[in-house]
């Protein structure tokens, strides 16, 4: 579906956590988009993509999305659920419910964390 819509999955990662939390310092971002293995000058290169874009603007080290970025999050977010429950309805309710309780317990975990610990165990 992002290959359709012309965005790679960091891009979308960005929109998104722009989208979820609003204006957001470019360092946090930075730290988001680590775990997809993007560094810092990567970063910024994608930023700098989506401002020349038109979808997000960056002022004094925060990146926000603009009107047009909002309307692009909002439309795939849309596209993005509407397929992702088409999905999960092929599933028993309870097995999915599982499932979005871990990968919630991934998402908040500090991933050095898990780096840390599968160096350790390997």
């Amino acid at each position: 579906m992002l290959d359709a819509e012309g965005l790679t999955m960091p891009a979308w990662f960005t929109l998104n956590a722009l989208g979820l939390q609003g204006p957001t310092p470019t360092e946090a971002l930075s730290n988001l988009l680590a775990t997809n293995g993007l560094d810092t000058a990567a970063v910024a290169e994608l930023l700098a993509a989506l401002a020349d874009a038109g979808l997000v603007d960056v002022d004094d080290g925060v990146a926000s999305l603009t009107t047009a970025g909002t309307a692009r999050y909002t439309q795939l977010r849309d596209r993005i659920g509407a397929v992702t429950t088409r999905i999960f309805e092929r599933f028993d309710a309870a097995d999915v419910e599982t499932a979005r309780r871990l990968l919630q317990q991934i998402a908040q975990t500090d991933p050095d964390r898990l780096i840390d610990r599968t160096e350790r165990e390997g």
